[in-house]
C-alpha cells in the first residue's frame, strides 16, 4: 500500500481528493499549509506528495525545493495556470509531474501510478550517507564502520538506512515501522523496540555514531 501526501489549503478539496485516492487502495497523510507539510514528510516518509502551489506559511514552490533539496520522493504539483512556461517552471523546481485545475478522478489516478510506478524501488535507491565513520549505502545494502562491513539483517538496514538518511533528525515510530516492514499492512512496535535495540548493540560495538530513542517521539542516529 503506497502512502501519499496530499497538500492544500481547501480543506473540502483535500477531503475529495482523499476520498478518490483512498478507493484506489492508497493510505493518504493530510497537510493543509506548507510547514505541515514539509513535517509531515518527514515524519511519514510518503511514496508520494500531491502538493498545490498555493499554501498559507509556506508557499508550494518552496515546500518542493526544500523537499527536492534533501529527498527524491516523487511530487505532483497542483496549479491553477496553464501553457508551456508554467510547466518549465514547475520541472525547475523539481516536480516530477503537474495537474491543472480542474482535473478529472481518471487523470488523477492515472498521474498517480504511473509516477509510483517510475519510482520503484530501484528508482527510489537513496544515496549512500555517511554519518561520522559509518556508512550506509542503500544500493549495495552495506554499511561499515571505518571501512568493515556490520553484520546486520535485512530489516536491521532498512532501519538504519532509514535513520541515516535523516542524519541528526527524530524519525517517529509510525515512518520507523514503515520502513523496516514495508509489505506489512499493520506492523507490531513491539518488533521496531527489538530489533532496534539489537542495531543499537552492534552500533555500539562498533563505534558507530549513537542510536537514541527520544522519548514518547522516536529515534535520532548522530
Amino acid at each position: 500500500m503506497s502512502n501519499i501526501l496530499v497538500v492544500d489549503d481547501d480543506r473540502q478539496f483535500v477531503g475529495m481528493v482523499a476520498a478518490l485516492l483512498g478507493e484506489e487502495g492508497y493510505e493518504i497523510v493530510t497537510a493543509y499549509d506548507g510547514e505541515t507539510a514539509l513535517r509531515r514528510h518527514a515524519e511519514d516518509s510518503p511514496d508520494l506528495v500531491i502538493l498545490d502551489r498555493t499554501l498559507p506559511r509556506l508557499s508550494g514552490d518552496e515546500v518542493c525545493k526544500r523537499i527536492r533539496a534533501s529527498s527524491q520522493t516523487p511530487i505532483l504539483m497542483l496549479t491553477g495556470e496553464r501553457g508551456a512556461e508554467e510547466r518549465a517552471k514547475l520541472l525547475d523546481l523539481g516536480a516530477d509531474d503537474y495537474l491543472e485545475k480542474p482535473f478529472s478522478r481518471k487523470e488523477l489516478a492515472s498521474r498517480v501510478r504511473a509516477l509510483l510506478r517510475r519510482a520503484g524501488p530501484a528508482a527510489r535507491a537513496q544515496t549512500a550517507a555517511s554519518i561520522g565513520r559509518l556508512r550506509v549505502d542503500p544500493k549495495t545494502h552495506v554499511a561499515s564502520v571505518d571501512g568493515a562491513a556490520l553484520d546486520l539483517t535485512p530489516t536491521e538496514f532498512r532501519l538504519l538506512a532509514a535513520l541515516a538518511a535523516r542524519p541528526g533528525e527524530v524519525l517517529e515510530r509510525r515512518a520507523l515501522l514503515r520502513a523496516g516492514w514495508p509489505e506489512e499492512r499493520d506492523p507490531d512496535p513491539e518488533w521496531l523496540k527489538a530489533h532496534l535495540a539489537r542495531l543499537r548493540s552492534k552500533l555500539d560495538a562498533a563505534g558507530a555514531p549513537p542510536l537514541a530513542n527520544v522519548r514518547g517521539v522516536g529515534y535520532r542516529l548522530g
